[in-house]
């Protein structure tokens, strides 16, 4: 409970580049709202030079009341990652008396953000429930929501999904996504800045981007392996992009490190998210498995290759080649991509806007009426179900 006269004390958290590359307006617009004082946990992903120490970017961002929590050394597991992230997070809840936790996504750290917070009894935010992920993303997003006391979604599907997990009507906001955001930036966007930072080629190039599956793990290696396969069969200019630290990523590291002194292959450890959605816009072909091959690729009319599992059931883009981690499927994929060039884009991300919506949400009273205590609601199944 907010005591009469100080400010709502709202805190953030960010474990990855992707979500803080989506979430950062919101974090700024908090930051300089009336009546709230905002705060931003740092980890994950963030904290680790492998992956490009990323904490510098948010600093610079302007973002100014920063936490640092530590919650894992290189290739720890995702349980022991999550029981590390929900006791610091949970200390720090208690010990900055919060009133809101805001999180995004289905990745760990924000899992670990909202258990703490239903567990402390400080009300939690979600944005960007209801969504597919695929593989353990799914459950950790649906888990995640049903800690959730308001939800912030991109659209009327994933409103529908929440409703169905018995969530009450009025505690889900569709407000569109904050990426819809930075893809309209990217879509008119310029690659000079980016090759000019990031020593990246000029088009024609492909990017690749390819991470371990967590439910998968001894299938990992052997995946990876097939990727780059393809990739090397189809040949041309390549920026490859580091994968995530899930599970398994030293396995498709080991892979990657194949196309490793290659003249024509730039690899890089981190991008801006901008500056990536920047280098997707421009691209010929996006490969692997990263959700950007299956949601910002299509939006920005960029065809993709989409391999294996990880993405399965998420996008129904005419422009994802959806194929199974076989070199000759991959590379054959990437022909077929290139020769049918560029795609209208696709909208389904739901308005832009989003960032300023959930910042006005915040700033009103009507999020913070919904009490704590939540109940399930349940609906009728269609018939024949």
């Amino acid at each position: 409970m907010t005591a009469p006269g100080r400010p709502r004390r709202v805190v953030g958290l960010t474990g990855t580049r992707a979500d803080f590359g989506k979430m950062r307006d919101v974090y700024l617009g908090l930051q300089e709202a009336p009546g709230i004082e905002f705060s931003l946990v740092v980890t994950g992903m963030h904290l680790l030079h492998r992956y490009g120490y990323t904490l510098r970017e948010i600093e610079r961002a302007g973002l100014r009341h920063l936490h640092h929590v530590p919650n894992q050394v290189e290739d720890e597991p995702m349980a022991l990652v999550l029981a590390n992230s929900i006791n610091s997070i949970a200390r720090l809840l208690l010990a900055e008396s919060a009133d809101m936790v805001l999180v995004h996504g289905d990745r760990v750290e924000a899992l670990a953000g909202a258990l703490a917070g239903s567990l402390t009894n400080t009300r939690v935010a979600h944005v960007e429930g209801g969504e597919v992920s695929g593989t353990i993303d799914d459950a950790i997003r649906h888990s995640l929501s049903k800690h959730a006391h308001v939800h912030f979604v991109a659209n009327d599907h994933a409103r529908a999904r929440l409703l169905q997990l018995g969530e009450e009507v009025d505690r889900v906001l569709v407000v569109g996504s904050p990426e819809a955001d930075a893809l309209a930036v990217a879509a008119d966007s310029d690659l000079g800045p980016v090759r000019e930072h990031y020593g990246t080629p000029a088009p024609p190039y492909g990017v690749l981007a390819l991470h371990p599956v967590t439910t998968e793990l001894e299938l990992n290696r052997r995946h990876a392996e097939a990727v780059v396969d393809g990739v090397l069969a189809a040949g041309g200019s390549w920026v490859v992009i580091d994968p995530n630290n899930d599970e398994g990523t030293h396995d498709v590291r080991a892979a990657l490190e194949r196309l490793d002194g290659r003249p024509d292959v730039v690899r890089l450890p981190s991008m801006r998210f901008r500056a990536y959605l920047s280098l997707v816009r421009h691209a010929e072909v996006v490969v692997g498995n990263s959700s950007s091959g299956v949601r910002e690729a299509p939006v920005l009319g960029t065809p993709s290759v989409d391999v294996g599992s990880r993405q399965t059931d998420r996008s129904p883009a005419a422009s994802v080649h959806h194929v199974p981690a076989v070199a000759e499927e991959v590379a054959r994929a990437i022909g077929a991509a290139r020769a049918a060039g560029r795609s209208r884009p696709e909208e389904h991300f739901g308005s832009v806007g989003a960032a300023g919506r959930i910042v006005e949400a915040v700033c009103g009273d009507d999020v913070w009426a919904l009490g704590l205590q939540k109940r399930f609601v349940d609906r009728p199944l269609a018939e024949g179900v």
